[in-house]
């Protein structure tokens, strides 16, 4: 019986310890799930917190293009009434004007920038020539010029 005794005792030390374990494993399983629980939602409140500050600073960035591809677009729309302004004048003027001294594109240039200058011409400029350089003679230069050529003799 002393063996019969040992058989059940190790029996039950060892249906006690089985239970003991699954008990134990059973709790540890169960606190493990609960932080991993608290974990993911606390990792995935911190995901979304991330997103939204990206999604804040891509809206910002986007906001900004815009703004600059509208800048741009304003720009070209401008150039390009300005040089649809300067084609009809062309146009118009090309019929009225001989061939001019620089080619086509350097003209057009010269023209356009010269729009700007006339303005600041016109005020520093009278109207009249000086009395020295006009074309029908001032008297300055009039005169025969045999006379002249006695004055060197003497």
């Amino acid at each position: 019986m002393e063996i019969g005794t040992l058989v059940v005792g190790i029996i039950i030390g060892l249906v006690v310890g089985i239970a003991t374990g699954a008990l134990v494993a059973y709790v540890l399983m169960k606190s493990a799930a609960n932080a991993s629980d608290q974990k993911m939602s606390h990792t995935e409140q911190e995901l979304k917190a991330l997103l939204a500050i990206q999604a804040r600073q891509h809206l910002d960035v986007s906001r900004n293009a815009l703004a600059d591809i509208q800048l741009k677009s304003e720009e070209l729309a401008k150039q390009l009434t300005e040089y649809e302004n300067s084609l009809t004048q062309a146009t118009t003027s090309g019929e009225e004007s001989k061939d001019t001294f620089f080619g086509e594109h350097a003209s057009l240039f010269l023209r356009n920038n010269l729009k700007n200058d006339k303005q600041d011409l016109a005020l520093a400029q009278p109207d009249a020539q000086p009395r020295d350089f006009a074309n029908s003679g001032s008297g300055v230069f009039v005169g025969s010029e045999a006379g002249a050529k006695e004055e060197n003799k003497s």
